[in-house]
């Protein structure tokens, strides 16, 4: 039946298509082939209760196994046991393909070959579509991320790979080849999940490269009122863009070590107290005007 032949892949694709992921990697990898594991194994229940079946108390058992193996699973990788984590989901992903067989033995009656083949060239479709239309999103961001400097040629190489097999997919379908489609898209989910961790790191640079540059433009508008305060001697305005820069120094270290959230904090510091400091400054008219400009050229 086609749900047994679905998920029995996905168990296979838990067990083989990762081997080569680092163990963090691959147990995350194996959390979203779960989901899918999990909605097939409803949508099949979901199949019976249609035809006035019951699941066996048995079948439903091993799922309900299932589902705390995968929240035991959870947890041990918050605890950073991630060893122990992967475990425990691949022994999920077994169960629940158990709870499938148990349900399928049990039920009196049986697809056709017809409506077998028939059901899983629907299902191979819709799924190769939904991840040819994923990998244009993916060379989209590749395609950005090249032309702001960053080398995307393993990215590039996993994007072409990841097209051969939808390729081959779409031939073992028309083949009838299910079991070999369904493995071409086991791999092709384990490789975008690969590039889509490798687009999040990108993401994360970009972010961490939008706030250096706000530091640098924070840096010249707090020169640019100490020189005015300076030439003041206006007291209070120096204290605050003395307080302004001790923040913005912090945020530079913070930055530095990846303290992401900290960063922001000290930046927000640093913006209270630059504040304050130009609105401490007791200008001329034409001053003002001076000063307004100045700060004005030196603001991002």
């Amino acid at each position: 039946m086609l749900v047994v032949i679905v998920l029995s892949v996905l168990v296979l694709g838990s067990s083989s298509a990762s081997l080569q992921q680092p163990i963090l990697e691959k147990t995350q990898n194996l959390y979203s082939i779960f989901q899918d594991a999990d909605a097939t194994i409803l949508e099949f229940f979901r199949q019976l209760e249609a035809k006035g079946e019951t699941a066996p108390q048995a079948s439903l058992y091993e799922y309900k196994q299932a589902i705390d193996l995968v929240a035991e699973s959870k947890s041990l990788l918050q605890k950073g046991n991630y060893s122990e984590a992967n475990e425990k989901i691949v022994q999920a992903l077994q169960k629940l393909k158990e709870a499938l067989r148990i349900a399928i033995v049990a039920i009196p009656w049986r697809p056709t070959e017809a409506e077998i083949s028939q059901e899983m060239a629907v299902q191979l479709r819709s799924s190769i579509s939904r991840y040819y239309e994923q990998v244009q999103i993916i060379e989209n961001i590749t395609h950005f991320a090249a032309s702001v400097g960053y080398n995307t040629t393993i990215l590039e190489d996993r994007i072409q790979t990841i097209k051969h097999l939808l390729e081959k997919a779409s031939n073992n379908a028309e083949e009838k080849l299910f079991e070999a489609a369904w493995e071409n898209l086991v791999q092709v989910k384990t490789i975008s999940f690969q590039v889509m961790s490798s687009i999040n790191n990108f993401a994360a640079d970009l972010k961490i490269q939008r706030i250096a540059t706000y530091i640098n433009k924070t840096q010249e508008r707090i020169n640019v009122i100490r020189e005015i305060a300076e030439s003041l001697s206006n007291e209070a305005s120096l204290a605050a863009i003395d307080s302004a820069e001790t923040s913005l120094d912090n945020a530079k270290v913070a930055l530095e070590e990846l303290r992401i959230d900290e960063t922001l904090s000290e930046l927000a510091n640093s913006k209270v107290s630059e504040n304050e400091a130009v609105e401490n400054l007791k200008l001329t008219e034409s001053s003002v005007d001076s000063t307004a400009n100045k700060v004005s050229e030196a603001s991002p």
